[in-house]
C-alpha cells in the first residue's frame, strides 16, 4: 500500500518499485531538492517532483543501521593513535625530556653543533 508521503528528514521509506530502503537526510525547499541515503551508504539527491512520482511506503530503519555517512569519520576504536603524544608530553619542557633549548647551549656546544649561529 503506498501513500502520498511528504519527505521528512530522519524518516525511512521504501521505494516499492525498486525494493530499496532509504532515509531522508535533508530537504532543501528553496531549491526543491531532497537528499537521500540508502542502506548501503550511497547518497542521492532527487527533486521534489521526482519524490511525489515515486511509489513509497514508510519503512523502519534497518537493525544494523549505524547512522548517516557523515559519522563514518568517527573512530570505531577507543584507543589513541600509536603516534599520538600524551597530554603530559605537551606540558613538559624540552629540558624535562633531556634536551636543551638553544638559549641553554654554551659556546663549546654551539661549536659542536656546527659553528656560530650569530653570523
Amino acid at each position: 500500500m503506498s501513500y502520498d508521503l511528504d519527505p521528512v528528514p530522519g524518516n525511512w521509506y521504501q521505494h516499492i518499485d525498486k525494493g530499496l530502503d532509504f532515509e531522508v537526510i535533508a530537504v532543501d525547499e528553496d531549491n526543491a531538492l531532497i537528499e537521500l541515503q540508502y542502506v548501503d551508504g550511497t547518497l542521492d539527491e532527487i527533486s521534489l517532483d521526482e519524490w511525489y512520482e515515486m511509489d513509497l511506503d514508510p519503512a523502519e530503519p534497518p537493525d544494523d543501521w549505524s547512522g548517516p555517512i557523515d559519522d563514518e569519520d568517527a573512530d570505531d576504536t577507543d584507543q589513541p593513535a600509536a603516534d599520538a603524544e600524551s597530554e603530559d608530553d605537551w606540558d613538559e619542557s624540552p629540558r624535562g625530556r633531556g634536551r636543551k633549548s638553544a638559549g641553554d647551549l654554551d659556546d663549546d656546544e654551539v661549536d659542536e653543533l656546527g659553528g656560530d649561529w650569530d653570523e
